[in-house]
């Protein structure tokens, strides 16, 4: 991704925040800036931006959240130039908010499938990252119920089946609480 552009720069921070945090596209098409509290290094969403209309609040790194401050200042810029008012973190070339267009995606995922092709990469997409972001937490040991609250997932059942867990798996890794 070529950062030096505001486009790629917007796409680059916004894979990263997928990545790092499980956030849906169209959350993160909707984030605001008063989303992100930048004391505590935190995404705070209230049940306004989230698909099961809950809050969830998810921390940050310190690069993510540099790149953060770095394109809200980008985006005070695209605005000026637009003559746009809106408080979206991810703006459109024009000022808009990424998911305010007539088309069904927004402009991140059309980015991510132009890059996944111009790189042949396969099965590069946002809710890929979305998984992504899951498996990470479960290979670095964190539990199922903890995954499925970071998600916003209602059940523990839906996580189950987003990670793909093996029925062996499960049995096996149950057999330690015995």
């Amino acid at each position: 991704m070529d950062r030096s552009t505001f486009v790629g720069f917007r796409d680059t921070v916004a894979v990263l925040l997928m990545y790092k945090t499980g956030l849906r596209i169209t959350t993160v098409g909707e984030l605001r800036e008063r989303h992100i509290d930048f004391r505590t290094n935190t995404i705070d969403l209230d049940g306004a931006v989230l698909k099961n209309r809950d809050t969830l609040k998810l921390p940050i790194d310190d690069q993510l959240a540099d790149m953060l401050k770095v394109l809200i200042e980008k985006n005070k810029h695209v605005r000026s130039k637009y003559k746009t008012r809106n408080s979206y973190v991810f703006l459109s070339a024009n000022g808009q908010g990424i998911n305010n267009s007539q088309s069904s995606s927004n402009a991140i995922s059309k980015s991510l499938t132009k890059y996944a092709r111009e790189f042949g990469l396969k099965n590069v997409n946002a809710h890929a990252l979305r998984r992504a972001f899951a498996t990470n937490l479960l290979n670095q040991g964190a539990n199922v119920a903890l995954i499925s609250k970071a998600l916003g997932h209602k059940s523990l059942e839906t996580t189950t089946v987003y990670l793909d867990l093996e029925k062996e798996f499960v049995a096996e890794s149950l057999r330690d609480y015995l």
